[in-house]
């Protein structure tokens, strides 16, 4: 078969640059009969690979009953067979955990019924869910790895690196999800080994703080010893103590998921399986919780994430929209940040539920949409289903999914959604080594991304708050303006030719306020806002950034507003967090002022470089709060990306490496919309764009 690598960039197959394009095929419910038609059919639109779980659940309806093969949806093999005469690569993910609307999560029924001490629970020892398990259990671990070596045995003689069609392999699914979807993460004190001196906690609260002492400063308290330290997932937020030990567990609780994708990767390994490794990120707003876990797995890993737009009414959207695309970009970003391709691991081929439905218009905007903020791989769950294996479905009895072929084998509408996308991924093969255009850098940090349960709630302006705005503050507004956003963590921004945006809560970490320093004084143009961090991430004083910008007084400023005047733009609404700059710092120049006359808004050349200063937030909601960021920007010297006489309608501009160019131009919008485009100085025109439509431009 081809071979298949990847980088940070994009994906090769048989040596060449090609989109990664899989379709979630699940062997256990098509028909046998009906595989290689599927199959045909899937590799003719376009698809490269297809992507199965190997359900537990299915295999081992007993315990130590392990069967493949008595039966045709049990044939794990003849699969493999068929998929590598098809000539297409193949994605397994074995588990333990499937979800896939089993019953159980995919776990054997048998596992939670006669050993339900594996059970995950919150920390008043209450159940979390009927199949919410303890990952790194001792006795869930035995079970589970007498599992993974029988699927070894049928998979190595398919592996890539014996000739077969497997090309990568995927551990568990969606980590944490079993745990936090259910109100807690897993404190399980058999795992955790609350208590122990020799346990998993305790242990790692002697490598963190190394004598009792610094422990019991940080914490405020008077324990004598580490393994009678207990985790707290309540408090005074205001208590820096109390967020210290929160944070505390949530960082220990993520090295314990790194713990456990590793040791599947080793079982995988020590049987003989030698390819790529991934997992998904459940959502966007769950990458950030990977990054020990990317770190432990080292190279050949892939951390993709799934972006689902609807899969029930409890989703906030029926269709792609403007805050799916930005929530997309970020999840792009995010795990390009981590060294990988971006990849969308889940990318919705249908929905389990009828309503709401799943129309051909909004595919086909959503995997173009998804394909403009930088996928370069996607796994279109699910391409074709079928019955359900008796006594295994949580949700129907048939598996149809509303899927690009239904569970009787017709071609659903939506098909075309999917050839579309083939042919598009078949005539850009250089944009797997391309690169999205932006003009602007907004920094973060990772911990920015995932404070919500332990946010020092004392400071002004919190993480979570900070994590907000730049979601739908900044790069909402930047997606509206002529200067299109990228995010990255500080630690990784070498870029001084574009400005880089630095949201700024009360606490940033010393090496993060260290870079955007170094970035300023080496010649790079920052826009810090709506203060400056003073204290670190564990909330002890730290203000590298305030100093090395001269130390202007800094105070909140609520009756600033509600109008702010900025020149050559006129009064702007709708700011929240107005801060105010008492005196100017020597040679800054005031930019805009509140109401009653406070600076709100200044310049200041330092070092090689320059800042400009602004005491203010904003969700976006008026073009002038565009207007504005689009001035405070061109006067750090942006370069205009794409200029969209609608703001609403956005743009995504990419470059090859020998010198091509693709323009995306997206409505994301149940009516028709027009645009007169331009890019650089190259006038597109104006365009007129149906309801849902991502159109393609190659320039």
């Amino acid at each position: 078969m081809p071979a298949f690598t990847f980088d940070r960039i994009g994906f090769r197959i048989g040596g060449e640059d090609q989109y990664l394009i899989s379709g979630e095929f699940h062997y256990f419910r098509v028909p046998k009969a009906d595989w290689r038609r599927r199959m045909d059919l899937f590799k003719a639109a376009g698809g490269n690979c297809l992507a199965s779980y190997v359900p537990w659940q299915i295999h081992e309806p007993e315990e130590g009953h392990i069967v493949f093969g008595d039966v045709e949806n049990r044939d794990l093999q003849a699969f493999l067979e068929t998929a590598r005469d098809a000539g297409l690569n193949v994605l397994l993910r074995p588990g333990p955990y499937q979800y896939s609307e089993l019953y159980g999560a995919g776990l054997p029924g048998w596992l939670l019924r006669d050993y339900p001490q594996v059970r995950a629970v919150d920390l008043k020892g209450r159940t979390l869910h009927r199949h919410s398990v303890s990952y790194l259990h001792p006795l869930f671990l035995e079970k589970a790895r007498r599992y993974y070596r029988a699927f070894a045995d049928q998979v190595r003689p398919y592996m890539a690196q014996n000739g077969g069609p497997v090309v990568l392999l995927q551990v568990d699914n969606e980590l944490t999800g079993i745990h936090v979807w259910y109100g807690s993460l897993d404190y399980h004190p058999v795992t955790m080994g609350f208590g122990d001196p020799n346990g998993r906690y305790p242990q790692w609260l002697k490598r963190k703080y190394g004598s009792i002492d610094a422990l019991n400063e940080s914490y405020n308290t008077d324990f004598d010893r580490f393994d009678a330290v207990m985790p707290i997932d309540g408090g005074d937020r205001e208590d820096i103590h109390v967020c210290r030990w929160i944070r505390d567990y949530h960082a220990f609780y993520r090295g314990t998921i790194a713990e456990y994708a590793v040791l599947l990767k080793s079982w995988l390994r020590e049987d003989g399986l030698d390819a790529p490794i991934a997992h998904n990120s459940a959502n966007p707003g769950m990458n950030a919780l990977f990054t020990e876990t990317v770190d432990a797995m080292g190279d050949g890993f892939l951390l993709g994430s799934d972006h689902y737009y609807t899969l029930n009414q409890s989703w906030p959207q029926n269709n792609p929209t403007p805050q799916y695309l930005i929530r997309a970009l970020m999840s792009c970003d995010t795990m390009r940040a981590l060294g990988m391709p971006p990849s969308v691991m889940e990318l919705p081929g249908g929905s389990p539920s009828d309503t709401p439905p799943i129309l051909q218009e909004d595919l086909l905007a959503c995997y173009m949409a998804n394909v403009a903020v930088g996928a370069k791989g996607v796994n279109l769950y699910i391409y074709t289903g079928g019955p359900n294996f008796p006594g295994t479905g949580e949700t129907c009895d048939v598996y149809d999914y509303h899927a690009l072929v239904r569970a009787d084998g017709a071609v659903n509408e939506t098909f075309s959604s999917f050839e579309a996308l083939g042919r598009f991924c078949k005539a850009h093969p250089w944009m797997q080594r391309a690169e999205r255009v932006y003009a602007a850098q907004i920094g973060f940090e990772w911990d920015t991304l995932r404070s919500e349960d332990w946010d020092d709630r004392s400071q002004p302006f919190t993480r979570s708050q900070c994590a907000a705005f730049i979601e739908k503050g900044l790069v909402y507004t930047m997606m509206c303006s002529r200067y299109a956003p990228m995010i990255a963590p500080f630690e990784v921004i070498t870029d001084q030719s574009r400005p880089l945006i630095v949201a700024c809560s009360g606490s940033m970490n010393a090496a993060a306020q260290q870079a955007v320093v170094d970035h300023i004084m080496a010649g790079g143009r920052a826009l810090i806002l709506p203060a400056f961090p003073t204290v670190d991430e564990e909330g002890k004083p730290c203000d590298i950034l305030w100093r090395a910008c001269g130390c202007p007084e800094i105070c909140p400023a609520p009756d600033a507003g509600p109008a702010v005047a900025f020149d050559g733009v006129g009064n702007v609404y709708g700011l929240r967090d107005l801060t105010a700059c008492r005196t100017l710092p020597d040679g800054a120049q005031a930019l805009a002022r509140g109401q009653g006359g406070q600076i709100l808004c200044y310049e200041q050349a330092i070092g090689q470089g320059k800042i400009i200063w602004l005491g203010c937030t904003w969700e976006m909601s008026t073009f002038p709060q565009a207007m504005m960021l689009e001035a405070l920007l061109q006067r750090l010297g942006a370069q205009t990306t794409v200029v969209s006489s609608n703001r609403n309608v956005f743009t995504a501009l990419w470059r090859g490496d020998r010198g091509q160019r693709a323009l995306f131009v997206m409505n994301l919008y149940s009516g028709a919309q027009q645009t007169d485009i331009t890019v650089g100085d190259e006038p597109i025109g104006l365009m007129s764009l149906q309801p849902m439509e991502v159109r393609l431009i190659d320039l």
